[in-house]
């Protein structure tokens, strides 16, 4: 995985690029990238992750689950400066949940398995017990300012991921919140809008998993590279009506 250094440098020249676009722009610009995103998050992102159907059967699309992540995406970006902690992890996942079978913000109280392979075998989240002191480690590392943020953002997803704190929608919760560090960071979020997305994310986080993360932060790279480059696009051909 020797390309991850020049994703690096791409991903920095994308967002000065970006902000040159969007510096001075028109409302017509600001607003397609605003709905770009959103949509991309909240609907394309979903149907990509959630779903795959067989071929004799139409997909189910959750359209509650999809707009409780467009509404907690919105609250992200009202609230670009305010700081991550444990509250506001369970509140964006109490978002989510709205109006779903799980109790939102609640932390689990029983044990549970991560469907990754680590060695053959399916992988224990930390026993409930931990969670509480777990998220604490995590919300410490996340303000660790001698590491850069793109591997802080990439980290507090992976972490959460694995301490599966909540019931369930966990995934869905950890991208939220790298996107809202990437946001607060001056970074546009990553979205997850590519067919073979739903493979290739599992396999990333397996082989973070499996004591190989440079593959990891490769394909999470490589998706910001791709959204970034998807979003210059968007602002190079946004014209008024």
């Amino acid at each position: 995985m020797t390309k991850t250094p020049k994703f690096s440098k791409q991903i920095e020249e994308n967002r000065e690029t970006i902000s040159k676009l969007l510096s001075g722009a028109d409302t017509v610009k600001r607003l397609n990238n605003f709905n770009w995103l959103r949509h991309e998050i909240s609907y394309t992102e979903p149907r990509i992750l959630f779903y795959v159907p067989s071929k004799e059967q139409q997909p189910y699309l959750d359209y509650n689950s999809m707009k409780n992540i467009g509404d907690a995406y919105d609250y992200i970006l009202q609230n670009p400066k305010k700081n991550i902690d444990i509250y506001e992890i369970c509140k964006i996942h109490s978002t989510i949940c709205t109006g779903t079978h799980i109790q939102g913000g609640l932390f689990r109280t029983s044990p549970k398995i991560i469907e990754i392979q680590v060695n053959g075998h399916r992988l224990h989240a930390p026993d409930e017990t931990q969670i509480l002191s777990k998220m604490t480690e995590i919300i410490f590392k996340l303000n660790d300012r001698n590491v850069c943020v793109l591997k802080r953002a990439f980290r507090i997803h992976y972490d959460l991921i694995m301490l599966q704190p909540f019931d369930d929608f966990n995934k869905r919760t950890a991208r939220l919140i790298m996107n809202w560090v990437l946001i607060q960071n001056g970074y546009r979020p990553i979205v997850f809008n590519q067919p073979t997305d739903k493979q290739k994310y599992k396999e990333a986080i397996t082989a973070c998993a499996n004591g190989r993360p440079k593959e990891y932060i490769y394909y999470m790279s490589y998706c910001m590279a791709r959204t970034q480059k998807q979003i210059i696009s968007l602002l190079n051909n946004s014209k008024m009506l």
